[in-house]
């Protein structure tokens, strides 16, 4: 490999690793554009006639600026200083099914106080709207339901209407609480972005076409809390930003090395 005359043709990927554990925290895989950003201050030195003599030059920084192509838990966690909770969540599901018989199930099984898990079920009008002129039903405890009335069985989660009070095919629709398995970002106004060793992986080529590797090394990526996360037509993507800091623990001030291998 020549590096007198070598160009980096593309961004593999960034992985960020936790400073005091070196447990895995972020994998972005995906970059779209990524761009390493380096920064110098100059203050001019002026003498006799106030022509420049020489220069001060202070304040160096590097940034680093991007957008993946998909979301990363681990990255939003890294922006956010959150971590990714594993377990079962509550979330509010939307559920709309379709009566048969006076009778509908639940998607899901409805939690909450016992008699009021679902609370309101909403009908649809002859205009197919469930709150401007829709018909909302009322769940009750009590054995003998009323007109407007209905039950729920989180057993079975079985629904009972008042017979008579839904025609069979009719669609309703419901808002209730449900315990789900999955994982769980917070974003805890305590809590900052977090400041992770990098490793940004990049492969390059040389003017006889010769291809090989290279690393950055950032012994400190503080990572920005700022960011968007878009979406509507177009996929949502993960847009990032960090700021490489010297590692002052152990007295270097290097801001990143750059390994280039076969």
């Amino acid at each position: 490999m020549n590096i007198d005359k070598f160009t980096i043709t593309s961004y593999d990927q960034i992985i960020g690793f936790d400073r005091t554990t070196g447990s895995l925290e972020l994998i972005l895989d995906e970059l779209n554009d990524f761009t390493l950003s380096h920064e110098e201050e100059k203050s001019d030195i002026a003498g006799k006639g106030g022509r420049v003599i020489s220069s001060l030059k202070k304040n160096k920084k590097v940034t680093g600026k991007g957008t993946n192509g998909m979301l990363s838990g681990g990255a939003l966690a890294a922006m956010l200083g959150a971590e990714i909770e594993d377990g079962k969540h509550i979330i509010r599901y939307t559920d709309a099914v379709t009566v048969a018989t006076n009778k509908a199930v639940t998607t899901e099984i409805a939690i909450g106080t016992i008699g009021n898990e679902i609370g309101t079920i909403y009908v649809r009008d002859a205009n197919n709207a469930y709150i401007s002129g829709g018909k909302k039903l009322t769940q009750s405890t009590g054995a003998d339901l009323k007109t407007g009335e209905f039950s729920y069985d989180p057993a079975t989660k079985e629904i009972t209407f008042f017979d008579g009070d839904i025609t069979d095919g009719t669609e309703v629709i419901m808002f209730y609480d449900a315990e789900v398995e999955g994982k769980k970002i917070t974003n805890n106004s305590d809590n900052y972005s977090k400041t992770l060793q990098l490793f940004i992986d990049v492969t390059c080529i040389d003017g006889c076409d010769a291809v090989f590797h290279g690393q950055f090394i950032i012994d400190r990526g503080d990572f920005t809390g700022t960011f968007d996360i878009q979406g509507g037509s177009d996929p949502a993507t993960q847009g990032f930003e960090f700021t490489s800091m010297p590692n002052l623990c152990t007295g270097k001030s290097y801001l990143w090395d750059f390994v280039i291998f076969d």
